[in-house]
């Protein structure tokens, strides 16, 4: 259903996302369907890469085989000897693929085994759905997932688990604010853009944290910014000439006041201290 030779879900033209849609329509119903679309598209997309992601995993590295093997040998059900050798050649055999393979193992072989999921193939958002209301419309937080899914019975299997299990409780009860994401980040020190630990496979920052403003909002709010503090740079600068004319006309007063006074003791013939001068002047 899905096409095998493009590079990346974005070659993948509308047609033939339109195509896996009207798939889905046809062997689900609900009264908002066109609703979940996106979503579901989306978690197409996380399917596909993975499904990818395993023909190496499975069907070469599991076997040992090199790629020039794997290219001559039967390729997988599901698969024709085409698309099969097209994927090895324009994929797997590429810099930038084996590049982000590396980084990815290394990033897994950092999470410790003994924080894994306890789910198997059961997805998270099963788990949600079954255990912890979500079939109720009820939104549970990191730590009732993060313990549904470690916990054996009704236990933490290790010290390991209980320990990040207690970092998040008391990192939510510590600082109630911080989003979910915000906690992970602090409690796991992750740096993943795209995933949120804690809540398996297809769960995205975005589904967390919502929706943020795309670059032509954000410019537009740059933009709209940077008028405001041009405006207020301009009244400044208008309220320093002000001031500056102001205080040219006080020192023009002064100085009239310092010739009037010159004047007055001159007609009188008499000598008036400063201070006092300025007092008589003053009443």
């Amino acid at each position: 259903m899905c096409p095998v030779k493009v590079h990346k879900w974005a070659d993948i033209g509308d047609k033939e996302k339109e195509h896996m849609w009207a798939a889905v329509t046809d062997s689900f119903t609900n009264e908002n369907m066109e609703a979940y679309k996106e979503h579901v598209l989306d978690h197409m997309k996380e399917l596909w890469r993975k499904w990818r992601s395993d023909l190496l995993r499975y069907k070469i590295i599991h076997k040992k085989l090199t790629l020039k093997a794997a290219y001559n040998a039967s390729p997988p059900d599901g698969l024709n000897k085409s698309e099969w050798q097209w994927l090895i050649k324009e994929i797997f055999s590429k810099r930038e693929f084996k590049e982000r393979s590396a980084r990815n193992s290394n990033n897994r072989a950092q999470y410790l085994k003994e924080l894994m999921p306890r789910t198997g193939s059961k997805p998270f958002r099963q788990v949600i759905w079954d255990d912890l209301g979500g079939n109720n419309g009820k939104k549970p937080n990191l730590v009732d997932v993060f313990y549904s899914t470690r916990k054996k019975g009704t236990q933490l299997p290790n010290a390991e688990t209980t320990q990040k299990y207690e970092e998040l409780r008391e990192t939510m009860a510590k600082d109630p604010s911080l989003s979910q994401v915000e906690v992970v980040q602090q409690v796991f020190k992750s740096k993943s853009r795209d995933r949120v630990v804690g809540f398996g496979g297809g769960i995205k920052l975005k589904d967390v944290r919502g929706p943020q403003p795309s670059r032509v909002e954000l410019q537009t709010k740059l933009n709209a910014a940077n008028k405001h503090n041009e405006v207020l740079a301009n009244r400044v600068e208008e309220v320093q000439a002000e001031n500056n004319e102001m205080k040219e006309r006080v020192s023009l007063v002064e100085s009239r006041m310092k010739m009037f006074q010159d004047a007055l003791v001159s007609q009188l013939n008499v000598t008036i201290p400063t201070s006092q001068a300025g007092s008589e002047m003053q009443e």
